[in-house]
């Protein structure tokens, strides 16, 4: 058994062609095992995978987005294939690259690698914006992600939904790595970026996980704009200033109008209704050219789009700017607002 541990990455995937090369090449350079669950990939995903020969591709065949079922088998895989190792587990998605200047870093990887079993590892993520000048940083440790540990079996206990991605011991130690940065590209584009916060919306609806006013506010359209904006800083150089040996492009990501998060939220219509989603932000994307683009694709998709009427959205932006202020002054009893607005309003589809 080696007392340094094995940096062992846990990556979910589906449909990540766009940025996978690029991932896989940098945490190539700094993991000793990566693990891919491919949730059914239609694209070049699986493919990627096969170049790299440090990626273990395993199949998540979950029909349904499951967070919670991908990061047990992404945990399970990697304790099943190191059963002797000591383990440094890294919950990264596709599109959180590691900084150049972190891969520079040789003694703090060294040192991460020899700290005690149980002992969680919190790392800053900053979002990187479009075109790659400007990110938004969380230099406070209490926005830094705990995306490492260092396994020491314990059972992992997995939320819903935007889940820690790895265990944790409640009388582990914590370590905060101010030294290494995972760049997230979430932003870098606008389509994919709004389709996703669509989706985890209409997510969050039907898995009953938060209340609609704040599904409204988190995923909001602007809400990265409106929410961040005293943490956007111009994107420092030496994070995306790569040896010239390294060949990834950061610059020119492929961002369709339609992405196949939008098709998942269609079924959901089709299997809830679009009623149901009628309190979600999630309507000023145009359902029926995709709709018409897509075909009912063997009855997958509903038949027609119901958008709300009028008047509810516009209630709905009246209630908006009252939770911005409530947030702002905190002296508003929001839910008693919100109970209000659904007596006067009542919208019993909610429940269908």
């Amino acid at each position: 058994m080696n007392n340094e541990a094995k940096i062992i990455v846990l990556t979910p995937i589906k449909n990540e062609d766009w940025i996978l090369h690029q991932f896989l090449t940098l945490t190539s350079l700094f993991a000793d095992c990566i693990i891919v669950a491919d949730q059914q990939s239609s694209d070049r995903s699986a493919e990627i995978c096969r170049a790299f020969p440090k990626v273990i591709r395993i199949e998540n065949n979950s029909k349904e987005f499951n967070e919670d079922h991908r990061q047990l088998l992404l945990i399970e895989t990697a304790r099943r294939h190191f059963p002797k190792d000591t383990r440094l587990l890294l919950g990264l998605d596709a599109d959180e690259l590691v900084s150049a200047d972190s891969l520079e870093m040789t003694q703090v990887w060294a040192r991460l690698k020899r700290l005690p079993k149980g002992t969680s590892l919190h790392f800053e993520r900053p979002d990187i914006l479009y075109g790659n000048k400007a990110c938004i940083r969380g230099k406070k440790y209490a926005h830094y992600f705990p995306l490492g540990y260092i396994d020491d079996g314990s059972p992992h206990q997995p939320d819903l939904i935007h889940s820690r991605r790895v265990p944790n011991n409640p009388s582990g130690e914590h370590v905060y790595v101010e030294e290494l940065k995972f760049m997230h590209f979430f932003c870098a584009r606008l389509n994919l970026r709004l389709a996703k916060l669509r989706y985890y919306s209409a997510l969050e609806n039907i898995k009953h996980t938060s209340r609609f006013y704040l599904r409204r506010y988190i995923y909001s359209p602007d809400t990265y704009e409106r929410n961040y904006a005293e943490r956007i800083e111009p994107l420092p150089e030496s994070w995306i200033n790569y040896h010239h040996t390294i060949d990834v492009d950061l610059n020119n990501f492929p961002d369709p109008s339609f992405n196949w998060q939008d098709l998942e939220v269609l079924k959901l219509f089709k299997t809830h209704g679009c009623k149901r989603f009628h309190l979600d932000n999630i309507w000023s994307f145009d359902w029926e050219l995709l709709l018409q683009q897509t075909g009912n694709s063997n009855g997958l998709y509903p038949s027609e789009i119901q958008r709300p009427a009028k008047l509810l959205t516009t209630l709905l932006s009246f209630l908006d700017k009252l939770y911005l202020k409530s947030r702002k002054i905190r002296n508003l009893n929001l839910l008693s607002l919100c109970q209000l607005f659904l007596d006067l309003f009542p919208v019993p589809q909610l429940h269908g």
